[in-house]
Parts: structure tokens; C-alpha cells; sequence
């Protein structure tokens, strides 16, 4: 069988890992985490997840699975600090 552009090699998560241990083992890069477990309930912080990508971009994090349709819930997060300013949007009181 021939290998095609569109076809992804078969990407194997890693073990769970601490959000520490993300941001250890890959420093100021994105990451794609599957099987996420958050701090506490409907918590944006990360406990533990499974990395099954990581790169200096977004989409260089994500393109190891992009096709592969076993992971249906996956994030892609910064495991530095960010250097862009926070986007809020206007207030307005009336």
C-alpha cells in the first residue's frame, strides 16, 4: 500500500501527565492534549492529559492527529507565557 499525503502516521498519546510535567518536557511550545482532566469541575486548568503533539504553532501541534478520527475531544494549549497582549473585549455600563 502506498503512503499518501493525507494520510497521518499512527500517534500514540503519552502516558497521563501533569500539567507541570507538560510544560517541563516541552517549554514554551503548543500542545495537543487528549483525555484531559481539569483541576475541578468545568475548570479551565489542566491536572493531567495525554500529549498527542506539541511544536511552535498551533497547527504544528495538532497536525499529527488532524485525520485521525480516534480522538474526538482533544485542546491545544501554550505551555509557556504568553508575549501577546490579553484580546478583551469593551465594556460597556449603562
Amino acid at each position: 500500500m502506498k503512503a499518501t499525503a493525507e494520510q497521518t502516521p499512527n500517534v500514540e498519546p503519552t502516558e497521563p501527565l501533569a500539567w507541570a510535567e507538560i510544560c517541563a518536557r516541552y517549554p514554551d511550545q503548543f500542545v495537543c492534549l487528549v483525555d484531559v482532566v481539569p483541576v475541578e469541575p468545568w475548570s479551565p486548568k489542566i491536572a493531567t492529559g495525554k500529549v498527542v503533539g506539541n511544536g511552535p504553532t498551533r497547527r504544528e501541534a495538532f497536525d499529527p492527529i488532524r485525520n485521525d478520527l480516534r480522538f474526538t475531544e482533544w485542546t491545544v494549549i501554550f505551555t509557556g507565557k504568553s508575549k501577546k497582549p490579553l484580546r478583551r473585549p469593551p465594556v460597556f455600563f449603562d
